[in-house]
């Protein structure tokens, strides 16, 4: 099985994120980690994470950023908001998962695990079921059942 890939957007030192990367370290997911407090994103960088997302997802509304930038109060368009993260990533809530297209954002290992499909050390991971036919016949008569004769 190849072993699942994901992205690890963190704060260096925060006990959260410090947690959710040993999870997924011991779930098998192989991670890129990033401290954005040490290497913070660019533009471009931080429009590919959030995309076309709420920006009210990516806020860590318990900074100290948060309420001195009256955020509380009243939202920024979407672009000035942008540049008060570029300044300030501690705006961010982190950690931030992202695995291909997709992104999980915040401290939720259930969210995770249903992103990346792994285990969430709460049990197994759920198997599909059988949603075929709405007819079934009992195994009794599966295994009593007579072949047709093949006639050549």
């Amino acid at each position: 099985m190849v072993p699942k890939r994901a992205q690890l957007f963190v704060y260096d030192n925060d006990e959260h994120c410090e947690e959710v990367r040993k999870f997924l370290e011991d779930a098998g997911v192989l991670l890129k980690i990033r401290d954005i407090k040490n290497d913070p994103f660019s533009y471009n960088e931080l429009m590919d994470i959030v995309g076309y997302l709420h920006i009210d997802h990516f806020l860590n509304k318990m900074s100290d950023a948060y309420t001195k930038q009256k955020l509380d109060k009243a939202m920024p368009p979407r672009e000035e908001m942008i540049q008060l993260i570029l300044k300030d990533q501690s705006l961010l809530r982190v950690p931030i998962v992202k695995a291909s297209r997709l992104i999980t954002i915040g401290y939720d290992k259930k969210k995770i695990s249903d992103m990346l499909q792994i285990n969430n050390g709460e049990g197994t991971v759920e198997e599909p079921r059988n949603i075929g036919s709405r007819y079934r016949v009992p195994k009794s008569k599966v295994h009593n059942r007579k072949r047709p004769a093949v006639s050549n």
